[in-house]
């Protein structure tokens, strides 16, 4: 693979392909030994990532993150139906979503750090979304051990657009094995959006206190992971409501459907046995928690590493799942005109 890697002087490296956007690699260095340990799931080789091998490992997905109940939609008086790739509904954009495509890619160092601009575009009937929308994503590693990641778009018809960085996480190291032992934090995140036997939020904003989707204080991903309901493989995949907006989450946002304009603290995830640990901030209002459930060992990674069940956790930020067709959920509408801004910052740090 043709990787495009960025590095600070605390001996962080982000590896990077042009293939989806992918993150490749994350390296962080072990405070008392100085080795590099890999903290992303993923694959050796490009083809993977092409085919469709990879569940999204690293990339960035679009055009419409998580999914389209039904894999179709209405917009200003018009229908759209979509490619029915997850079950009955559309997932992270359909068959070949922003994942799969190959970018344009040029570095963009700055004071701020080293840097990637990934730029695509894609034009209107493409996966049958409207529209014909430019993106771009940057992602910049500081001296601080943040990496940004900076998505917009622009579009010339009305159409949805809800981008995530869907990485997946094991902060002891990608062939490690579970991350049932990590302990997540989710911010504010008091409410979450109960789904349906297909994965569809039921349009509920529900509390979670009381319930095994409660993360509101430090707690073990598997401590009550066995009691979360649904159907098999079971775990965890569900949408939290961040910053504490509640039901009333679309009149909280702003006109964008963005949470904010700057990144706030949306989840801090740990490892206790090595000591890293995880900042998430982000301007999105959602935050797709997913803890690996179809991961079962058949997967070969990097090195050959098989990667079984919770091999990896996601927290993908994002605007609400199906929120197209939810009228009470913050809006994923971009429209001529505007700008659609979505920012994720992770900061990675030892205890």
């Amino acid at each position: 693979m043709n990787e495009i890697v960025l590095k600070n002087g605390k001996g962080v490296e982000v590896h990077l392909i042009r293939r989806g956007a992918i993150i490749t690699r994350l390296l962080l260095p072990d405070p008392n030994t100085g080795a590099h340990v890999d903290v992303v799931l993923g694959f050796d080789e490009e083809q993977p990532y092409k085919d469709g091998t990879s569940p999204y490992m690293g990339a960035l997905v679009g055009r419409v993150a998580n999914r389209i109940a039904n894999a179709s939609f209405a917009l200003d008086g018009e229908s759209y139906q979509l490619a029915a790739n997850n079950g009955p509904n559309c997932l992270h954009g359909g068959k070949v979503g922003f994942d799969k495509v190959e970018w344009e890619a040029q570095r963009e160092d700055s004071a701020r750090g080293q840097a990637v601009h990934f730029a695509y575009t894609s034009t209107d009937g493409e996966e049958g979304f409207p529209g014909n929308v430019q993106v771009t994503v940057t992602y910049t590693l500081t001296e601080d051990n943040e990496l940004t990641v900076e998505m917009s778009a622009t579009t010339d018809k009305a159409t949805p657009v809800n981008l995530a960085q869907h990485s997946y996480f094991n902060l002891a190291g990608h062939s490690s094995g579970t991350i049932l032992g990590h302990e997540l934090t989710i911010h504010g995140g008091d409410h979450y959006t109960p789904v349906d036997d297909v994965a569809i939020p039921t349009g509920e904003v529900a509390p979670v206190r009381g319930t095994p989707f409660d993360f509101t204080s430090p707690r073990t991903v598997g401590e009550r992971i066995e009691d979360v309901p649904g159907p098999a493989p079971g775990g965890y995949d569900h949408n939290y409501v961040l910053f504490g907006l509640g039901p009333d989450a679309k009149n909280k946002c702003l006109p964008s459907g963005q949470a904010s304009e700057t990144p706030k603290l949306a989840a801090t995830l740990v490892d206790p046995a090595s000591g890293r640990g995880m900042h998430v901030l982000t301007t999105a209002p959602g935050v797709q928690f997913y803890s690996g459930n179809f991961l079962d060992g058949s997967l070969r990674g990097k090195g050959r590493a098989a990667y079984p069940k919770h091999a990896g956790l996601c927290l993908e930020t994002q605007g609400f799942p199906n929120a197209i067709n939810t009228p009470s959920f913050p809006t994923v509408v971009l429209r001529p005109g505007e700008e659609y801004r979505h920012t994720v910052v992770y900061q990675f740090f030892n205890q």
